[in-house]
Formats: C-alpha cells, sequence, structure tokens
C-alpha cells in the first residue's frame, strides 16, 4: 500500500494524526511515535510510516527536553547514563535482526501494562536508593537494548523517572532528554538503514512538525491545569493505554 499523494488527502490526515498524538505527547510527555505509527499505517505502508514520524519524534522530544527550567540540573545528574542508554541502542539493533521481533515487542507490551497496573494499585511505588549507579547503569542500558529491538522508548526508564517521585513538569522534561537521546541513536542505527526520506517524505515530515507541536501546545495548556495527584494517575494509564497499542502493532505488523 502506497502512501495516497493528493494534497488536500494529505494535509486533512496530518493535522489529525499528529495533533492528536501531539496532544497527548503535551499532556504526559510521551506517545507521539506510537499513536502516529499506527494511525499513519492506516493509509500507507510501514515503512514510509516510520519515514514520517522519525523528524516530528525528534524534534518534539528535543524542544520537551530542552525547553523547561530542569535542564541543567537533569543533565548534571543524568547526562552520562543518557550516553549509555542511546550506545547500547546499537546492541538492541543487533539483536534486532537476531530475534522474532513480534514476539520480544508483545513481551515488552505486556510488561508495560502489567508494571502500569501495580504501580495504580500500590500508588506509592519508589525506589529506596534510587542514585545507585549500577542500578542506574542497569536501567538506561537495558533501556537503550529494548529501543533498538522494539523501537519502544518506554521500558524501563519512564518507570525509573515515575519513580523517583518528580513533579510532573521534572518528568515531562527527564522524559523528553532521553527520548530524544534515543531517537536520534535509533536514527542513526542499523534498525532505520532501509527507511530513507525522499524530498517528498521530507517535505510531509517537516509539515507533521507543525501539527505535532500544535497538538503538543494545547496538551501542555491541558497539562498545566491538571494537578500533581491526577497527573500521576492520568500518567500511569496513558502507559496501559500505550502498552495496548503496542500490543496491536505486533499483530497488525
Amino acid at each position: 500500500m502506497e502512501i495516497i499523494y493528493n494534497l488536500e488527502n494529505i494535509a486533512l490526515y496530518l493535522l489529525v494524526i499528529f495533533t492528536i498524538s501531539g496532544i497527548v505527547k503535551g499532556i504526559v510527555g510521551m506517545g507521539l511515535p506510537t499513536i502516529s505509527l499506527l494511525l499513519l499505517t492506516l493509509f500507507t505502508d510501514i515503512n514510509t510510516a516510520i519515514s514520517l514520524i522519525i523528524i516530528p519524534s525528534l524534534a518534539t522530544n528535543l524542544f520537551q527536553g530542552f525547553l523547561g527550567k530542569y535542564f541543567k540540573e537533569l543533565v548534571k545528574e543524568f547526562w552520562g547514563f543518557f550516553i549509555v542508554s542511546g550506545f547500547f541502542v546499537y546492541l538492541g539493533t543487533f539483536i534486532f535482526l537476531k530475534v522474532n521481533v513480534q514476539i520480544s515487542t508483545l513481551l515488552l507490551s505486556i510488561l508495560i501494562i502489567l508494571y502500569s497496573f501495580i504501580v495504580l494499585i500500590k500508588k506509592n511505588f519508589s525506589i529506596k536508593n534510587k542514585k545507585s549507579i549500577f542500578l542506574r547503569l542497569t536501567v538506561f542500558s537495558t533501556n537503550g537494548i529494548l529501543t533498538g529491538t522494539t523501537g519502544s522508548l518506554i521500558i524501563p526508564g519512564v518507570f525509573y523517572f515515575q519513580s523517583l517521585g518528580f513533579n510532573k513538569e521534572k518528568l515531562i522534561q527527564a522524559l523528553g532528554l532521553h527520548f530524544s537521546v534515543l531517537t536520534l541513536f535509533l536514527g542513526l542505527s542499523k534498525s532505520y538503514n532501509n527507511y530513507y526520506l525522499t524530498q517528498d517524505l521530507l517535505f510531509i515530515s517537516l509539515v507533521s512538525c507543525f501539527f505535532a507541536f500544535s497538538g503538543m501546545y494545547a496538551g501542555s495548556i491541558i497539562r498545566s491545569k491538571i494537578d500533581e495527584k491526577i497527573f500521576k494517575n492520568l500518567f500511569i494509564l496513558s502507559l496501559i493505554f500505550l502498552g495496548f497499542l503496542i500490543a496491536l502493532k505486533t499483530f497488525i505488523y
């Protein structure tokens, strides 16, 4: 199935898809690539869809990570672990070429859903020795491997940051920085070697950024009006939703 090259149709599809996924990202700090990828495959093939989401995903993650008052604090504390996470994407890419990706992705989605339900039940899941270097190396290297293997940026980094008890703005910015590194390394790794941006796709992808940022701005306004307790519950519920979407992706592709 090839992308429909009708300017009016393309503009409408991009407006709906990236505005919706942008709003979700603006509220909870994640979800744009997962949601937009699934929606795009309703109108085009998977290779084209992946090519189209790379630039909007990286651009919105960079914006989310760099814009905020916690940038220096987060970079000072986590920069080394972000780099570790990025380099381990390459190991995940190697594994990607050797294993059944559908099985690993399905297991990943199940883990996301189960963990999220546990957090909802316990309410105050936290890590006692949260600054343990060994723990952080394990979390970020594992995240890199799973990103390279499945294309998902979530596990276990999102759960780790969520467990640290950050306020919603600091959590959103931490995710943006980590996602930026993961997306950049994923784009450079071999898992994307077969996905090239033609001139037409580059133009469409850049237009998609405008809609993604518009949705993200609207989502951030909504987030600013949500108190911390509601945000934390909404954040976990969104993880459950994304877990189901990732599981659905394994059956569609």
